[in-house]
């Protein structure tokens, strides 16, 4: 209330090396932001956050940016094998996942931050940036060219096979049928 101009966002996570974290679920995220109901305070989405946490990082996603609500105020982007934040490269192990995380951000309309957070322990810092930015930028490509309402009807028919043959057609065009 105090300075309503300032934009306060909660970044949730599972945990951290020292002990579990009390804000470490979307679900706990969006029910502390209702309950503060204040314009100002929002969700910071971290894709390898959700990700440790086990959540499907693209329905959390929709969850915190439905239409009326929009709370998701900035993302990060990073990648994880799921048990720790491990802050590798986007894309460099979920690419599927990255890929839908990128769609749903289009599709509930959020126009804010995309960054990344990464921390490249052991390969060059620019490189891993530059890299994790065209694989964000590239796989935005590939849902231009597929067009939003075709992925939707994907979507919608809600079967395996046709989205498998659709996701290896888009990454795959030379095994088209």
């Amino acid at each position: 209330d105090h300075r309503k101009d300032v934009e306060v966002l909660i970044e949730y996570k599972m945990k951290e090396p020292r002990t579990h974290i009390f804000i470490s679920t979307v679900g706990k995220t969006m029910l502390l932001i209702n309950e503060v109901d204040r314009e100002n305070v929002g969700c910071l989405l971290d894709l390898g956050h959700a990700s440790q946490g086990g959540e499907n990082v693209a329905e959390s996603v929709a969850l915190v940016n439905r239409r009326g609500y929009e709370k998701l105020s900035y993302m990060h982007f990073n990648d994880n094998w799921h048990t720790w934040d491990d802050d590798m490269m986007a894309g460099s192990v979920h690419l599927y996942e990255l890929l839908e995380t990128l769609y749903w951000l289009r599709r509930t309309g959020y126009s804010g931050w995309l960054t990344l957070d990464i921390f490249p322990y052991r390969e060059d810092g620019v490189k891993a940036a530059t890299e994790s930015i065209e694989w964000i930028k590239g796989l935005m490509g590939l849902i231009d060219e597929a067009g939003m309402e075709r992925i939707s009807e994907v979507i919608s028919r809600n079967d395996a096979t046709g989205s498998s043959r659709f996701l290896r057609e888009v990454f795959l065009p030379r095994s088209k049928q």
